[in-house]
Order: structure tokens, then sequence, then C-alpha cells
């Protein structure tokens, strides 16, 4: 097996935390060369993952044009997704992208109309979609062991909008992320009930920002936040489920605290995502009362375990993981986020297929 040889670009948190050190120990790959305007962050990442100084680069172009590179990995910020995406389409180098995977619908159709035009592999980082629970929770509804799913309930609670000094980074900046928390977290949330439950079809959704200004990076001076701090919205499925969000970053006490319940004409499942390897189901059908108020804890089997990065690298070796989120899923839940914030605006349900 030749060993894919992977530019990344930026090392920042996302990078750090997940992207890299899952390369570093994935199988048939290797972190070849490194991309990041700050030189700091780029040595660190260069020293620790031992990518020499000449294939270390500040400008993004440089990297994906490196003839050593065989794929890139896209870590920054939402705004650079597709231009860097589409570098590599135009290099012909395939790519995985972190979520969301533009800051607009139209610009990821466009995208995804290039990727397929050259054939191009490409895979979008819904990071949750790799877990064991969620994998597992997956096979359960393609059995049919929870029967037609009636309702889906997830939140994501963080506290993060309260993280002493912090400044105001670009998830805060609209036109660096153009959504708040309904990209950067809520995202996560539609890919598990896109992947467990079907399509949205309509949604009403509530925004607001907790933390009204913070004090730029580079001065003393405060600016206003411009993107959600808190995103609650309900649903329709195309399947016939309605669903409820609650997804917030100003919520004390919780550091990345993921719940989703999945309730069946037949049965239900629900998973916390800080357990990850563990379910509760219930899947006994309507029985007798005392049988339908209890649910069953179990162990997710060890054949569902794996990692996104190794994924990514199994994909580009021909591989492709039967649960990997595409590009096209990108696009559909890009479509999604931006419903949320004409809804939003609006103050109305609005219909997915009204968003162009």
């Amino acid at each position: 097996m030749n060993t894919i040889r992977i530019g990344v670009i930026g090392c920042g948190g996302i990078a750090n935390g997940k992207h890299l050190p899952e390369l570093s120990r994935a199988d048939g790959a290797v972190i070849h060369a490194l991309c990041d305007i700050d030189e700091g962050k780029l040595n660190a990442a260069g020293d620790k993952y031992g990518v020499p100084a000449e294939r270390r680069f500040t400008d993004w172009h440089d990297l994906i044009a490196c003839p050593e590179v065989d794929a890139v990995d896209i870590c920054t910020p939402n705004c650079l997704h597709v231009p860097m995406a589409e570098g590599a389409v135009d290099a012909g180098k395939p790519f995985c992208c972190e979520k969301p995977l533009g800051i607009s619908y139209a610009e990821t159709v466009r995208l995804l109309e290039e990727t397929e035009a050259k054939d191009i592999q490409s895979m979008i980082c819904f990071s949750y979609r790799f877990m064991p629970a969620v994998r597992y929770a997956k096979h359960l509804v393609e059995q049919g062991a929870i029967g037609n799913v009636v309702s889906f309930y997830a939140q994501y609670l963080k506290n993060s909008a309260y993280m002493k000094n912090r400044g105001l980074d670009w998830r805060f900046v609209g036109k660096d992320a153009r959504y708040g928390v309904s990209g950067d977290l809520g995202v996560h949330l539609l890919d598990l009930a896109s992947f467990l439950s079907g399509d949205v079809t309509s949604l009403t959704a509530d925004l607001g920002i907790a933390v009204k200004e913070r004090k730029r990076l580079d001065s003393d001076e405060f600016a206003p936040v411009e993107t959600d701090d808190f995103c609650h919205f309900l649903a329709r499925f195309d399947k016939g489920a309605s669903a409820t969000f609650s997804i917030t970053r100003a919520a004390f006490g919780n550091i990345n605290r993921i719940c989703v319940e999945v309730c069946g004409d037949k049965g239900a499942l629900r998973f916390d995502l800080n357990q990850n390897d563990r379910l509760e189901y219930y899947t006994g059908g309507i029985q007798e009362w005392d049988a339908i108020c209890k649910m069953e804890k179990v162990e997710v089997p060890k054949e569902f375990h794996t990692s996104q990065m190794q994924c990514f690298v199994d994909l580009l070796h021909g591989n492709p993981d039967r649960y990997i989120p595409s590009l096209a899923d990108g696009v559909k839940l890009q479509r999604v986020l931006d419903a949320i914030m004409v809804s939003n605006e609006k103050r109305a349900w609005v219909n997915i297929n009204d968003i162009q």
C-alpha cells in the first residue's frame, strides 16, 4: 500500500486536537506538509510531527502547489473552506474539509459541481458521525429496530462564551464565520439528525447573542459580536418526523455536552457523546406498561469503532467507509444553515427548498 502524503492547512485548535493526532496514527498516510499564517503555531506543529522547515508554508497556495503533497486537509476558518477546497480541486488533489463546508449554500453548490466534474475524492469532517454510539445507532435504525422515527431531540451545551478573557476571535466575526453556534456546533446535530432520521424540509429558528461585545485580538478596543451564541429551532423531516434542537455556548456548567434521543413507533434510542462508547435503547415493540418504561444500556460493539482521519485515508486508498460523510452531505446541511438564518430574520417557518 502506497503512503499518502497529507498536507494540513491550519495548525490551530481543531488541527491539534483531532486532525494531526489522528493522522499521525493513521495507517497508510503521513503528515507531509503544514501551513499556517501564524509561524509560532506552524513551527510548533512542525516540530511535534517531524515536518521539515522546507515543507512548512505560510501561504496555503504553496502547500497545495507542493508536488509532494498528495491530498489536502483543511482546518481553517469557515470563509476559507471553499477557496482552499477549490484550490485543491484545481490541482487535482483529494481533500477533506472542516465543517461547515462554507459560508453560503450557493458557494458550496459550486464547489460540489467542480469536485464532481473532476472526479476528486473528498470528505467533510462531521466528527460525531465517526463516534461508536452514533454508528451503532445508525445500524439499529437501518435494521428497523425502532421503526419509523416520530421525533428527534438533540441538545448541544457549552460554556465557551464565558471563557475568561476570550477575545473577538474569528468565530465571532460575521465575514469570517457567518454562522455562530448554528454552524459551529449545530451543524453536527443536523448531521446526526440527517444520518438517523432523514432530511429536514422546514424549520423555524430563534438565534441570539449572550455576550454582546469582545476585545479585539490586536488592540484594547471592544467590538460587537456578530454571530449567534445560542440557536434553538424546530424542524420537520421528509419522512414525517418532528425535531427539537437546542444549541448554545452560553451554558454554565457544560464543557461539551451532546445528548440525542430518537423516538420511533416501535422503539427508541438515546446517547450522550461524553460517553460515546455506550448507548441506551428500547426495541421491544409496544408491550405491557412496565416494559415500555425501560431502556437497555449497552456498550457499543468494537466493529463500530473507528477514527475520522483513518476513514479519510481509507477513502484515498479506495476503501471508503460505508458511513463516510460526503461533500453532498455538507452542501445539504449548508442549505439548512442558511434556512436557519432566514427563519431567524423573518421570525417565521422556512421551507428548505426555498433557499437558493
